[in-house]
């Protein structure tokens, strides 16, 4: 009997409470009753709570590409002993982009730029170019011209007649090499170039090389990989392409700063990830003096290392992803030839010859990325490495993992996607 007493006894309190608390919620709902800021305030942010949480929820269903899921079990670590200064891109709102330079190190702000998108939630800042006095020269990747701004914000020049997309470069004279589309009947991406194979015509996509003045904006160079192909007989490399659509695909741009045995100030080492190639370019000719295939594939970031030697940022991965048919036929005894990672590939221009890079840290971290990505070797030996598709950042020192994090974002469980993040050497 006391038992049903006391439960009876419950009950009552606590729906007594739950009317208390219902007629107070009510009359802070209406607001006809005073309560004070003490009661106000805790029942108001209980009561908000749901319409927050679905706020929450909708908003993580919602976010742009530009946020990468960041994996629960990351473990980010930071050995690093010396500053790492990283000019990076990315979201703020849907209509706000940040450029910052950050100090890996300590995780330092060093400089931040703001800039307005007019653009599409996901559009991206790709590969900004920091100038003196902290001029910055960028684009939204594949949709506009470049823009520099000065140290405010301010524009100082705009190129609209012409798209950048993937990355930028400066060469000896401090002109501005871009990845770039020819603008035509106001667009950018367009099927410039065709060609036949039998009674099938295939339109494709071209793109251009394009040199800019860093003080006016104004093209100086700029012209069709296609035609280059074609005017130097190399129109097969289109059919060795597994993608009719985008055989070229540039992603890179690296001018030479000097002259060398190998190649001379001013030639060009393009990278056409679709073609699974380097060609070694000299403008002033017109003239392809190497065609660079070898041990890489859909590679990115191609670099000058020596006087005799660059290296190639290697995505090891197919043109177009692949699944395999679950309805192929498996074989009893079926040999496994392991997983793929991404590397470093170097290649010596003199005894035409490949080598990896840092290739045990790749293996042993399982870095990899289908698209993008990139390496950059700093002074002291180190490679800063982009796994881009991932949004894990590292530094490689002596082929040993010294530092890996993601870029942080303003939404809980998500990271920035990066940008093709440039190291800045003072």
């Amino acid at each position: 009997m006391q038992k049903v007493i006391k439960s009876f006894s419950i009950i009552v309190i606590v729906l007594f409470t739950l009317s208390i608390f219902g007629w107070t919620v009510k009359h802070i709902v209406k607001g006809d009753k005073k309560f004070g800021k003490a009661i106000t305030a805790p029942i108001k942010a209980l009561i908000d709570f749901p319409d927050l949480f679905q706020a929450s929820v909708e908003e993580v269903k919602t976010l742009p590409k530009t946020f990468v899921k960041t994996p629960e079990n990351l473990n980010p670590f930071n050995d690093l002993d010396k500053d790492v200064k990283a000019l990076i891109t990315y979201s703020g709102k849907d209509n706000e982009r940040t450029i910052e330079l950050l100090n890996l190190k300590n995780n330092e702000s060093l400089y931040k730029w703001q800039v307005k998108n007019p653009h599409k939630p996901q559009s991206r800042i790709m590969d900004p170019l920091l100038l003196d006095n902290k001029e910055i020269v960028y684009s939204f990747n594949g949709v506009t011209g470049l823009i520099k701004i000065d140290s405010t914000g301010k524009e100082i020049w705009r190129q609209p007649h012409m798209a950048h997309h993937h990355s930028l470069n400066l060469d000896s004279a401090g002109n501005i090499w871009a990845c770039a589309y020819k603008r035509e009947n106001s667009l950018f991406i367009i099927y410039k170039g065709k060609f036949a194979i039998e009674n099938q015509e295939f339109n494709f996509i071209d793109n251009t090389i394009c040199k800019l003045d860093p003080e006016t904006g104004e093209i100086l160079f700029h012209k069709s990989l296609a035609d280059i192909i074609e005017e130097n007989n190399l129109f097969y490399l289109f059919l060795k392409s597994d993608n009719a659509e985008d055989p070229l695909h540039l992603n890179d741009v690296e001018p030479a700063l000097t002259t060398t045995e190998f190649y001379n100030e001013g030639d060009l080492f393009i990278s056409l990830r679709n073609l699974s190639c380097v060609l070694h370019y000299r403008p002033s000719t017109n003239e392809i003096i190497e065609v660079i295939e070898g041990p890489f594939y859909v590679q990115h970031d191609v670099d000058i290392l020596t006087d005799s030697t660059i290296s190639i940022f290697n995505n090891n991965s197919h043109t177009i992803w692949q699944s395999t048919s679950k309805n192929w036929k498996v074989a009893d005894s079926q040999k496994d030839y392991g997983t793929f990672y991404s590397s470093i590939v170097g290649y010596n221009l003199r005894t035409k010859e490949y080598f990896n890079i840092a290739s045990e840290s790749f293996v042993e971290n399982e870095i990899f990325t289908h698209t993008e990505g990139k390496a950059e070797h700093m002074p002291d030996g180190s490679i800063f490495v982009e796994e881009q598709n991932s949004g894990l950042i590292w530094v490689i020192k002596d082929d040993k993992a010294i530092y890996k994090d993601v870029f942080k974002s303003q939404h809980e469980g998500y990271h920035h996607l990066p940008n093709w993040t440039r190291i800045i050497v003072d």
